[in-house]
Formats: C-alpha cells, structure tokens, sequence
C-alpha cells in the first residue's frame, strides 16, 4: 500500500511493509462471520485458507488480497484495493458504529493480518449516506514511529448495507459530497495555478474549512446509531 502524508504542504509517499507470521484463523473467521456471514472460505489439501468466495460465487484470492497496492480510483481523492471492491459488493451491515468499525477491521485483517489490526484504534463517524472511518494507531500499547492512514468512506443504501468501500486520500471527517467537491473545486482551481504546485497544502486547508462550516452547520449523519 502507498501512504501520502502532508507535512507543511510537503507530500510524503512512504511503504508500507506486510504483516508476518500465521494469520490466527479464528479472529478472521470471526469477522467474516460477523460482517459477510453468506461467503466462505476456500480451503487447499492442507486446510489452508485460500481465498472468499461469495454467495455468487465471486471469488477474492487471499494471497493476492494480502499484497494488494490501492490505487487510485476513478472517483478523484480516492484509492480503491480489488478487497474494496469485493467487500462493497457484500451488502455488509452498517447500520452502528460498531458495525461500521468491523467493515474496515475485515479489510485490514485480509489485508494486513491480526497484528496491524490489534495495534490499531477504529473510529466511526456518521453523515447523511454513510460512515467515515478513522484509523489512528495504538500508541498507548505499541509506541513507535508509524505512517499514518487516511480514513476510509463506507457508503451505504436504504437498508443499512454497505453499497461501497473506498479511502480517502486526504483527511476529513465530514460527508461524501462535501468532500467530493471540495476536493474537485480546489483541483480544478489550482491546476490553472502554476499548474498545480500547492494543490495539496491549499485542498488540507480548504478541508479544514468546510469540516469546520459541517459543524457550524450542524453535520454529522443519522444514519445509524454508536454502539
């Protein structure tokens, strides 16, 4: 996976290393249980876990799943993973904060196994339409020097389900649709500024303005409920 982090306007692209060791089999199967009970896993000769296979029999390779870049989507200020993409077609839940949580928490736990999942403090925030999940690490129990991760977007229907998964590329707590075009107008805007050089310093401080108007303006969703 790719990181950018924004330091003083300055854009760091940093790696990110993959998890090590056996994967405890139970804290996945949990969580598929919990947040896709309608897929199964695929199992090799030996038992080993292979890959999820949906209730229509789409297939998500867990070995390819676990090495997976994001890349950018076609939705601009998005990076979207072929696990994203399996996972928002899966009709999870989300109608809690807690079920929002263990949405990303499956993402990651395919994706970077239980010791990045256990080092990491899950944050659910609702707006009209959906969640915001933040990812902050656990500094508390695993002191160290980490990249941070941008927060992911769960877009969800009439029922509660999840209709899409995807990460921002920049941090903000607010609605989809605010988001969207603020990250739109500012890059449209800017491009035509010695081509775009300050984009991302001028886009964080234009985020943080509208985050702050949200407020003012009484954001936040009610889309479902914390538990």
């Amino acid at each position: 996976m790719r990181v950018v982090v924004f330091i003083g306007g300055l854009a760091i692209l940093m790696g990110v290393i993959g998890s090590s060791g056996a994967e405890p089999q139970d804290e996945l199967a949990a969580l598929v249980e919990r947040c896709v009970p309608a897929c199964r896993f695929q199992t090799n000769s030996t038992g080993d876990r292979q890959a999820l296979i949906s209730a229509s029999g789409e297939v998500l390779d867990l070995a390819k799943a676990a090495v997976e870049d994001p890349a950018s989507a076609e939705a601009i200020g998005y990076w979207e993973s072929p696990a994203m993409q399996f996972l928002g077609r899966q009709q999870i839940k989300a109608g809690t904060s807690t079920e929002a949580r263990d949405a990303i928490r499956l993402l990651h736990m395919i994706w970077r196994g239980p010791g990045f999942v256990r080092q990491k403090l899950y944050e659910a925030h609702a707006f009209d339409g959906g969640w915001v999940v933040e990812v902050d690490h656990d500094f508390t129990h695993y002191p160290g020097s980490v990249q941070a991760v941008m927060p992911y977007e769960l877009l969800v229907d009439g029922a509660h389900r999840v209709a899409q998964m995807r990460e921002r590329c920049y941090s903000f707590r607010g609605s989809a649709k605010i988001y969207t075009n603020t990250v739109i107008s500012v890059y449209e805007r800017e491009k035509k500024i010695q081509g775009g050089i300050y984009y991302p310093e001028v886009l964080e401080n234009e985020l943080r303005k509208v985050w702050e108007q949200e407020q003012t303006n009484g954001g936040g969703g009610t889309i479902g409920r914390k538990q």
